[in-house]
This record gives C-alpha cells, sequence and structure tokens, in this order.
C-alpha cells in the first residue's frame, strides 16, 4: 500500500515538473528563436507535454 502512494506521488510530482519545464523553455523559444533554431522543437515540447500528461495520469490511476 505505501509502495502505491510512493509511486503515485512521485509520478505526480515529475508530470508537474515536466510541465514546468515545458513552461520555461517556451518562453526562452518565444524570445530566442532564429532561422537556426530546429523545426523539431515545437514537436518536442508537445511530446513533452504528453509524456507530462501520462505522469501525472500514471500517478492518479497508482494513488487510486
Amino acid at each position: 500500500m505505501i509502495t502505491r502512494i510512493l509511486i503515485g506521488t512521485v509520478s505526480i510530482l515529475i508530470g508537474l515538473f515536466q510541465f514546468y519545464n515545458v513552461y520555461t523553455s517556451w518562453k526562452t523559444l518565444r524570445v530566442k528563436m532564429t532561422a537556426g533554431t530546429s523545426v523539431f522543437m515545437p514537436f518536442a515540447l508537445w511530446y513533452s507535454i504528453f509524456f507530462g500528461l501520462l505522469l501525472i495520469g500514471l500517478g492518479v490511476a497508482a494513488l487510486l
């Protein structure tokens, strides 16, 4: 029982940290984007959002 609570809490915290990283990356990308910026960066941000949602969903499922 304690393992599920620990896994759920850690997964939710990592998912929230992932959202924070996406937010800071987006702010930096918006200001410093040049012609040399990779065209795959928006895909990386969307994948990071998906991964964060997946981790939060896993954490909620583990807590229930």
